[in-house]
């Protein structure tokens, strides 16, 4: 009897467990159905407030103050680079950061600087004073400033605080990472890296434009370039082309060392000695500012210690001088070209050349050689047509080339012959 009155009680107090367990399951759990929205400063740390919100619905914006400040827009991440949707549903723990814009007024001369088709004057910013390249104040707008300028396609620029004597303030620059507009149909786009900087703004489009600039005088992130296109570009100026090559390197203590031009060719060459320990370089116009070297003209030229020379071939491309092929600097020697060898002249003056190179006897240049009747040419009344070249990478100054008198070929039936050059006289003579 007693076992069967413990069983009922324990059945029963099995329902009332059942029953209470339902019963609570059935209470909402309030910590369940809402999350913490936090707001922080822009430095991602400083708590601003903690709001709660019902799982699903967006947060209601609290009002938020701060001395000398207005809001300017709520933020993802604490680089104020990609706003919050404020409208977006909440389904987790969320921050948003608070970006301020400051009431100081913006007084910093903003300018455009850059490589300009409609302005070469302005060089990078380089002309002084600056007035036709200040942005203006908007009327009836804070801290916003613009300028109208017709832009062309392959024009790059920034917006820049410059002082006098060319002095780039990095901190006060405008780049790519600036534009309001960053979609694959906008025409001002991200650019190369100029000066370790930021990325170059680059137009893909001609057109006459305004550049609106939009300032925080405290903040940098938050200040904004947008444009308007006003219509067509005026006609394209005709730059004149002007060249003053230089080389431009450590072992010259980079004060530039001329160039010769190779007759009208677009093509400079020099000599230099790197010593001990090497050095870099680049090419310089100094007639236009132009810059050459390797890498998309972005990194100098590494070199080893040695005796060097230097060639350097342009080509004009949209009205501008570029560089047609790398840049060359090899260490120079004397060959023997023409129609022997490769029958490539100038072309065979390279290093891999080496059964025409001539050798160092005495200071003087001799190479003992064989030529063959595949190397005569009928021109050269089938015989072997030649000269001696100083040059190197395949490419020769024009007043490198040595032959007979009032430098004509030599031309020698095909034999065995030792060829002898005098760099005292220029003289060539075979035996």
């Amino acid at each position: 009897m007693k076992k069967s009155l413990t069983r009922v009680l324990l059945a029963c107090l099995l329902v009332l467990t059942v029953v209470f367990a339902c019963g609570c399951s059935n209470t909402p759990d309030p910590s369940a159905s809402n999350w913490k929205v936090t707001f922080y400063e822009g430095d991602g740390t400083t708590v601003l407030q903690e709001v709660e919100v019902a799982d699903g619905e967006p947060v209601a914006m609290p009002e938020l103050t701060k001395e000398g400040y207005i809001i300017e827009g709520y933020y993802a991440t604490p680089a104020l680079k990609v706003e919050f949707d404020v409208t977006q549903p909440i389904t987790e723990d969320t921050a948003i950061f608070v970006a301020w814009q400051s009431s100081v007024v913006d007084e910093r001369p903003w300018m455009l600087a850059g490589s300009l088709a409609g302005y070469p004057d302005n060089a990078w910013g380089k002309i002084w004073p600056q007035n036709d390249y200040l942005l203006q104040p908007m009327e009836g707008e804070f801290n916003t400033f613009y300028i109208d300028v017709n832009l062309y396609a392959g024009d790059a620029f920034k917006i820049a605080v410059i002082g006098e004597g060319y002095v780039w303030d990095n901190d006060n620059s405008i780049d790519a990472s600036h534009l309001a507009n960053k979609t694959e149909s906008a025409v001002l786009c991200s650019g190369e890296n100029a000066f370790d900087s930021g990325a170059n703004i680059e137009v893909l489009e001609d057109g006459k434009y305004r550049l609106i600039l939009k300032t925080d005088a405290e903040t940098l992130s938050l200040c904004s370039l947008s444009y308007e296109r006003l219509g067509d570009a005026d006609e394209k100026p005709v730059a004149e082309l002007s060249y003053d090559m230089k080389l431009w390197a450590s072992f010259n203590d980079w004060s530039g060392q001329d160039m010769q031009r190779n007759g009208d060719d677009l093509i400079w060459w020099c000599e230099a000695d790197v010593p001990a320990g090497g050095g870099e370089f680049g090419i310089k116009n100094a007639a236009m500012d132009g810059w050459y070297s390797s890498e998309n003209n972005s990194k100098n030229i590494v070199l080893e210690e040695g005796h060097y020379m230097f060639f350097i071939e342009l080509e004009v491309v949209d009205g501008k001088p570029v560089l047609k092929d790398e840049i060359i600097a090899e260490e120079p020697a004397y060959y023997v070209v023409g129609t022997c060898g490769n029958a490539g002249w100038a072309a065979d003056a390279n290093a891999e050349n080496t059964a025409y190179k001539m050798t160092e006897q005495d200071s003087k240049y001799v190479l003992t050689v064989t030529f063959t009747e595949d190397e005569t040419v009928d021109w050269a009344e089938n015989k072997v047509a030649f000269k001696v070249a100083y040059g190197c990478g395949g490419k020769v100054a024009n007043e490198n080339w040595f032959g007979a008198e009032g430098m004509d070929n030599v031309t020698v039936d095909p034999g065995t012959y030792t060829i002898t050059f005098d760099p005292a006289t220029g003289a060539v003579t075979v035996e």
